[in-house]
């Protein structure tokens, strides 16, 4: 990591939660632009205690720096947006997740500003049984000249199959915007 690389955010995470991933990268360039996002996943491990070996509902948060700084404004946010919306789709595909679609984008109050949220539907096959799933993904400028972009994914119903004891959406939809809200 070179001291041009950003920190990764500041996230809280309830308990049970824990820290598998932390990468810094460069994500794309544009133009004379070069923007390096550092990230940290965090998973629940208490879901995967509780009967799901394979679905583990997760949360991200990615701080992302331009070199040279650049000032946020409508069209960088517009695009760093379109980035993460891309880059979300691709990680929950990468996640082993089926018929991944995009639902709704919508203004989504965080911490420090607005951001924008976009939700996904997709499926994921575990064992013998199907499991429809929720992600979100969020992008805003931060206060300090970087972008955040933050999400995450969770079961909401059995498909097929048994197992939909453990499963709380409604909760587990609760939680994940709670985190994203608090990310610094």
């Amino acid at each position: 990591m070179s001291n041009d690389d950003p920190p990764a955010p500041h996230v809280d995470v309830p308990d049970g939660w824990v820290a598998t991933e932390t990468t810094t990268e460069r994500v794309f360039s544009v133009s004379k632009v070069t923007v390096t996002a550092t990230t940290v996943v965090y998973e629940d491990e208490q879901l995967r205690e509780r009967g799901d070996e394979a679905f583990r509902r997760f949360v991200f948060a990615s701080r992302l720096r331009l070199q040279p700084a650049t000032k946020p404004s409508k069209p960088l946010t517009k695009l760093v947006t379109s980035r993460a919306k891309a880059g979300f789709a691709d990680r929950l595909r990468e996640r082993g997740m089926e018929g991944v679609e995009e639902r709704e984008t919508r203004r989504f109050r965080v911490d420090d500003g607005d951001a924008t949220l976009v939700g996904y539907d997709a499926s994921c096959a575990v064992d013998r049984t199907s499991l429809a799933v929720d992600g979100w993904v969020a992008a805003w400028p931060h206060e300090s000249g970087d972008y955040l972009v933050a999400g995450g994914a969770y079961p909401t119903r059995v498909l097929d199959g048994d197992g939909s004891d453990h499963l709380e959406p409604g909760r587990f939809r609760d939680e994940l915007f709670s985190i994203v809200r608090g990310i610094r």
